[in-house]
């Protein structure tokens, strides 16, 4: 038999884990976090964790996985959170898979080629510090001299990834654009109902982005960054610091920005992070077994999560 499971995703702030919760608790169901921050530990502030009490009505999955000065990889966590589908799915659950990281949400959907096999640490290393003596730039002209299809979907300064791609080559001595064809393919090995949750009105979202920025700040953002910097001896170059908040929360700590400054960055860095979400999140509306969720359609969580309950039952999806 295929895993079953069910996709909640959507933009930052958009409501999609108040939603899943709901959802969860009506079907006794299981929460599996699609969140590439909120892996780390200690990192709660910035990235919105669901509460204790929350914790504690819902189990959740694939939260503070992992210490904030390690690596992860999306490779990784799709073979984590498929055996975790799985497990849930053998006790006779059904698994709700939520958060706003695409590529997450995609390692389960479809069956991509990784490439790269284990990973070269030393290569990865050599590649860092070229980055930081020379700038990011100069790691993604080596990409881009490789292989420019794959360079022109990243920024230069997503270094992770281009670092990910030119391990890649080396490892294969192929373009990684070749080695990922095919990536595409849906996962046959499960059946899926993805929800995306958006706003009509991006007005709306980013009022409630701004909200939550000012909320995150009153919380104790830089507090928790400075805890962070000290625990893990991390600088600006720490994957986990890269996240939006805490690296200008960082920058705040430096003395190269202002508290105010620190409010509009995260705010206006956010939005433009919304952008690409729900760009990236168009896709999954083309599915049959999917649905397009509009805040503003309805009264509150409840009634969204007994729409979904009502299309699933529509669809015969076993719930």
């Amino acid at each position: 038999m295929k895993d079953r499971v069910i996709i909640i995703t959507g933009p930052t702030a958009s409501g999609k884990s108040d939603i899943a919760i709901d959802l969860a608790l009506k079907l006794d169901a299981e929460i599996i976090s699609s969140d590439s921050q909120q892996i780390y530990k200690y990192m709660n502030i910035g990235t919105n964790k669901v509460s204790i009490d929350e914790l504690q009505k819902v189990k959740h999955h694939m939260i503070d996985i992992i210490e904030a000065d390690e690596d992860y990889s999306v490779e990784e966590f799709s073979k984590q959170a498929r055996r975790i589908i799985s497990d849930i799915n053998k006790r006779n659950k059904i698994a709700i898979l939520t958060g706003g990281t695409g590529f997450y949400i995609d390692s389960i959907l479809f069956n991509y080629n990784y490439g790269a096999g284990k990973k070269d640490l030393e290569y990865r290393k050599k590649l860092e510090n070229l980055a930081k003596e020379n700038g990011n730039e100069f790691i993604y002209n080596l990409l881009m001299d490789i292989d420019p299809v794959t360079a022109k979907k990243y920024h230069p300064n997503e270094r992770n990834r281009i670092i990910r791609n030119l391990e890649i080559y080396k490892k294969t001595r192929e373009k990684p654009s070749e080695v990922k064809k095919g990536n595409n393919k849906i996962n046959d090995q499960i059946d899926f109902f993805i929800v995306t949750i958006n706003y009509k009105d991006r007005q709306k979202l980013y009022e409630k982005i701004n909200k939550r920025v000012k909320l995150m700040i009153n919380e104790g953002l830089v507090e928790e960054t400075q805890n962070l910097v000290q625990k893990y001896n991390l600088d600006k170059y720490s994957k986990s610091l890269k996240a939006i908040g805490y690296k200008e929360a960082y920058s705040y700590l430096q003395g190269e920005i202002s508290l105010e400054k620190l409010e509009y960055d995260i705010a206006i860095n956010t939005r433009h992070y919304a952008k690409r979400q729900i760009t990236w999140m168009k896709k999954y509306n083309k599915f049959d077994n999917s649905m397009l969720v509009f805040r503003e359609d309805f009264k509150d969580k409840n009634s969204i999560s007994n729409r979904i309950i009502d299309q699933l039952k529509r669809l015969n999806f076993e719930i």
